[in-house]
């Protein structure tokens, strides 16, 4: 449901950018400024859910080692 919401969320910028009045080149800039951004926050997430992933698995008990109290 959260990424359904970002999608419509992005396409709303992008056509904000594409209905506001500004040069070609402006709006190449402002696309191109919009695309860095998500790619900067898909490599956060990414490296987020990643680090995530190594604590669980550390935290983890492996299945044969129980305490005997």
């Amino acid at each position: 449901m959260e990424q359904l919401s970002e999608k419509s969320a992005n396409t709303d910028v992008y056509a904000r950018i594409q209905q506001a009045h500004m040069s070609e080149r402006e709006r190449e800039v402002a696309l191109n400024a919009i695309r860095n951004a998500e790619a900067i926050v898909d490599g956060c997430l990414w490296a987020v859910n990643g680090v995530k992933g190594l604590i669980a698995r550390i935290c983890e008990k492996p299945a044969g080692l129980k305490h005997s109290h």
